[in-house]
């Protein structure tokens, strides 16, 4: 599946009638009761206020902080809130598939290929508020940035859940794999972190 397939079906569910979820409690109904494949055809349907993410929203000045506000065998909703130059590192998905929805804010996605040793960018977008992507390993490597000047936030659709991934490490010119954790979960602070 290419990058330009992903978005025109992104573009096909908006214009066909469906519903627009405008609530979270919605979302959550509508990914625990649908299938994986209907996962695409949700994330084009959001248009939840950003007042209801408020209870998630935890920031941290020195990293992003992934925020869990639901996680199943299926699929884990993570609010990630950015701090003006915040950015992940070049990294994949574990094999799972993953659709972003910009909910504040502007980020930056810079997509990489890893040839002969060498990380090759493909190319970069800027998405505003409102702004989708999906993003799984067939299509290479990628990385976010807050290039906004302000707070940006941003909800992420994993199916499965990702424990772990691999991302580039600039001092060794390699990947890595990485354990990753949440700042909060379902609204509560991660006690390891505070």
């Amino acid at each position: 599946m290419s990058k330009g397939h992903i978005f025109s079906t992104f573009e096909l569910h908006q214009h066909k009638g469906l519903k627009v979820i405008n609530n979270l409690s919605e979302l959550l109904s509508e990914l625990n009761n649908s299938s994986k494949d209907e996962y695409a055809a949700i994330g084009a349907r959001l248009e939840i206020p950003i007042e209801q993410l408020k209870p998630y929203s935890y920031w941290n000045s020195k990293f992003y902080a992934r925020n869990c506000i639901e996680r199943t065998e299926h699929f884990e909703l993570i609010l990630l809130c950015w701090e003006p130059g915040q950015s992940t590192p070049v990294h994949c998905h574990g094999g799972e598939e993953c659709w972003v929805y910009v909910m504040d804010g502007k980020l930056t996605e810079t997509h990489f290929q890893y040839d002969n040793n060498e990380l090759i960018t493909e190319s970069a977008e800027m998405l505003g508020k409102g702004g989708k992507s999906f993003m799984c390993d067939d299509l290479g490597y990628h990385k976010l940035e807050n290039t906004n000047g302000q707070r940006s936030m941003s909800l992420h659709l994993y199916m499965d859940p990702i424990d772990t991934c691999t991302k580039f490490n600039e001092n060794s010119n390699n990947f890595e794999q990485v354990d990753l954790s949440y700042y909060s979960y379902k609204g509560e602070l991660s006690k390891a972190l505070v």
